[in-house]
């Protein structure tokens, strides 16, 4: 999401993909369980290479990979740093996907983080499944968590932006192991099914489940979320570790508000609470 033009376009792409019999990622949740086996259809793997020469600069270390989810879909990823704290990034809705995460990836692996970015299923260079699999968002992120804990994680913080944000809180709620924290920059789509048994279904179920530390961040002015939903959201957060930060009008959406606006100008200051929040969890 991000702008409202690239939502319009998810949006279509989201649509041309369900009349197609393969549901994207924002289509109506999956009503089996997320223990169901998927019947995949696996596209070609891309041959590795640097990320940045996919999703452009910067030009830091890093390589583009597959994963594969908790159902064994395959799933288009990417992998930078190294280390025992791990940082899953949960994408957008969007054509931007993991790249759009990129910017503030290499940020993370700078400052010690082992950090990994994927596409959801039926998106980009991801596999799609057929029937109920193709909505099942928990297992991408099941799947990139136990990715990161056989690369080395000891513990590992699910990141979100837009509707990644409110998928990473309905996963935290109900939290694999190794799982320490969640952060959930401009969630919205707080009432959309986004999950099926035994997870909660909604961003707004998840909250009161929630126990692991939270950090929630939205924008005045947001286009996408409003802040008194946002703090209804924290309000409803059973956390006893919870934050709420709320910025200046202009600060943008989602991965936006840590991420530079063109690379080498100056990042937003947020994303060293962010940094700090994760050292702490992860630590």
């Amino acid at each position: 999401m991000g702008l409202r033009a690239t939502a319009a376009i998810a949006l279509a792409i989201v649509l041309a993909v369900a009349a197609a019999g393969c549901a994207g990622p924002s289509a109506a949740p999956a009503t089996g369980t997320a223990s169901s086996p998927a019947t995949v259809s696996e596209p070609t793997a891309p041959a590795p290479a640097a990320i940045s020469q996919v999703c452009g600069p910067p030009d830091a270390p890093g390589r583009l990979t597959t994963i594969r989810a908790a159902d064994g879909v395959r799933l288009s990823a990417a992998e930078a740093g190294s280390g025992e704290r791990g940082v899953v990034l949960i994408p957008e809705l969007g054509l931007r996907g993991k790249c759009g995460w990129w910017d503030f990836a290499a940020y993370l692996a700078a400052n010690g983080f082992r950090v990994l970015l994927f596409d959801h299923r039926c998106t980009s260079e991801s596999a799609c499944a057929s029937g109920d699999a193709a909505a099942d968002l928990m297992s991408d992120i099941r799947g990139a968590v136990s990715r990161l804990r056989q690369e080395g994680a000891a513990k590992v913080a699910l990141v979100g932006a837009s509707q990644g944000g409110s998928e990473a809180l309905i996963a935290a709620a109900l939290p694999r192991r190794a799982v320490a924290g969640v952060v959930a920059l401009s969630a919205d789509e707080l009432t959309m099914p986004l999950a099926s048994h035994p997870y909660p279904r909604t961003a707004l179920d998840a909250a009161s489940q929630l126990r692991l530390p939270a950090l929630f961040a939205v924008a005045t002015q947001d286009p996408f979320v409003s802040v008194r939903d946002s703090r209804h959201l924290f309000a409803v957060t059973g956390s006893h570790s919870k934050h709420l930060i709320v910025l200046s009008a202009g600060a943008g959406h989602g991965w936006d508000l840590v991420s530079s606006a063109v690379p080498g100008d100056a990042r937003p200051a947020f994303s060293r609470t962010v940094v700090a929040f994760l050292r702490r969890v992860t630590s």
